[in-house]
């Protein structure tokens, strides 16, 4: 009896111990969940695509396009300016805020013959979109920011103007069109001006 007694005394505590192992197994799993479920959540915040920058190189493309498709009939883009694309409505909705037109990272928008916004003059076959004050991700996004087929058969030109450097990109040229991000970023400083000129 003594023996049967030992025994059972002996067998709880096998039982008892593998209870404990299992529970303390169920923790680490449970806590190894909770650790993988936060960092996950983390990269996912960390890499997730930027909504601005998709709406904004959506605002270039638009606002382009707009331009293009009233000047069609027209000689040239004479008279064109940020003025003008305002009073004639042809920015891409969500642009105009207090009679000024802004870009999705409510920056503004020049419009006209070149970065500085002058107006168009007549005989003109080209006019230029610039974001200026962006910064060095805003910069690289949209450098590298893969227009549509349309879009790039009417871009003639890409420029980045940043701490007092300019730099032109040109189908075939020095500085080749597409840009990648990674040689965009190899141009973007800390405040920079981007400039297309579409025809």
């Amino acid at each position: 009896m003594e023996k049967i007694k030992q025994y059972l005394s002996i067998y709880k505590q096998k039982i008892l111990s593998s209870s404990v192992f299992a529970k303390l197994g169920q923790k680490i799993i449970i806590a190894t969940t909770i650790i993988t479920a936060v960092l996950v959540g983390i990269l996912a915040w960390i890499i997730r695509p930027n909504p601005e920058i998709n709406q904004a190189a959506v605002q270039l493309a638009q606002t382009a396009n707009n331009i293009r498709l009233f000047y069609q009939t027209k000689p040239g883009y004479w008279g064109l300016n940020t003025d003008s694309v305002i009073k004639n409505n042809l920015y891409a909705s969500g642009m105009l805020k207090d009679v000024k037109l802004y870009n999705a990272f409510g920056k503004p928008v020049i419009i006209g013959q070149d970065t500085e916004g002058n107006i168009v003059m007549p005989g003109s076959r080209n006019f230029v979109i610039t974001f200026p004050e962006l910064s060095k991700k805003e910069c690289t996004a949209m450098a590298a920011f893969k227009l549509n087929e349309r879009e790039n058969l009417t871009l003639l030109q890409m420029v980045i103007l940043t701490d007092g450097q300019r730099f032109d990109f040109t189908w075939g040229g020095k500085n080749p069109l597409p840009v990648t991000k990674t040689e965009a970023a190899k141009f973007c400083g800390s405040k920079n001006t981007v400039a297309w000129s579409f025809e």
